[in-house]
């Protein structure tokens, strides 16, 4: 089980209508991947995503917590 206290997530100017769709997605997509092992970090960054001019708020949130993830997955010390 994954527990986040707090997400933060810089996006591009513009993007700030579509920001609170694009964490609710990144959680959701974050419940549905195999995490394995036990995490407690204060913090977890990734390196930025990238993704098509004009993907849609899930793209987005996908990639995201597939960074998450990759992150987790090398002992979080992004």
């Amino acid at each position: 089980m994954l527990s986040i206290d707090r997400l933060r997530i810089t996006l591009p100017p513009g993007y700030e209508p579509r920001a609170e769709s694009i964490a609710r997605l990144v959680a959701d997509e974050l419940a549905v991947l195999p995490i394995a092992g036990r995490h407690h970090l204060e913090q977890l960054r990734t390196p930025a995503v990238e993704v098509e001019l004009g993907a849609g708020d899930r793209r987005i949130a996908g990639r995201i917590a597939r960074a998450v993830d990759h992150e987790l997955n090398r002992g979080g010390q992004g």
